[in-house]
């Protein structure tokens, strides 16, 4: 059923952290518990994001390990993919959620990074990258075009706490649409949105994540 017809609050932050709060509370910290269909896609992503900031962080030269905000962090699957992970071992990380229970259960999770996780919708820090995994595929209003404009208001806040850039992956079709409350954007116009905003945009498709997009946003020099 579609989450349009439930009551909601009309403020799309507090449907959105009044959704993640009772999904997480029904699934637990899995990948169900933040509406993924499954580990294999999420961790997909996790590698698609990860590789565009080594990527771009190798080009620029900055030395040393990035550090990176990761925003909408959830229970905190990503710190846990890149623990499996030797050559991420040095990289820097925080987690950031608007739903304080999902913050709670990264904490619980994690009791080692606890003061690494806050609740908010930008970095309390400078960070070198902020990192959105699925951040917006979930959409709690029936209007695109209005969802489109809250990804770019939230970027906005990330962008002033980013030293070198975004990266953030995005479910695309042919025009943006809403389908089942999940929102599918144009590829087009992300780029054209993101380059007027912010900065240079590169973007190409997921690997093993069908009609998802990894798009990397950098400071222009």
């Amino acid at each position: 059923m579609s989450l349009f017809r439930s009551p909601m609050p009309f403020s799309l932050d507090a449907r959105i952290t009044r959704a993640y709060a009772a999904c997480l509370g029904q699934h637990g910290p899995t990948p169900q518990g933040v509406f993924w269909n499954s580990a294999k896609t999420q961790s997909a992503r996790f590698a698609a994001l990860l590789a565009a900031i080594s990527h771009a962080h190798t080009a620029r030269q900055s030395g040393g390990a990035p550090l990176i905000a990761d925003m909408g962090c959830g229970y905190g699957a990503l710190l846990g993919y890149m623990r499996g992970r030797p050559a991420l071992a040095d990289w820097g990380y925080r987690g950031v959620d608007v739903t304080p229970a999902m913050i709670r259960a990264c904490r619980a999770e994690f009791p080692d990074m606890k003061a690494h996780f806050t609740i908010g919708k930008a970095p309390p820090m400078q960070v070198d990258y902020c990192l959105f995994s699925g951040t917006f595929n979930l959409c709690l209003t029936p209007d695109a075009a209005r969802w489109q404009r809250y990804i770019i208001d939230e970027l906005a806040a990330c962008w002033q706490a980013s030293r070198h850039g975004m990266a953030i992956n995005l479910l695309c079709a042919r025009e943006p649409v809403i389908r089942n409350n999940i929102y599918y954007a144009s590829r087009d116009a992300m780029v054209a949105a993101f380059e007027a905003k912010f900065g240079n945009v590169t973007s190409h498709p997921t690997r093993q994540v069908k009609h998802d997009v990894t798009f990397l946003i950098t400071r222009r020099r």
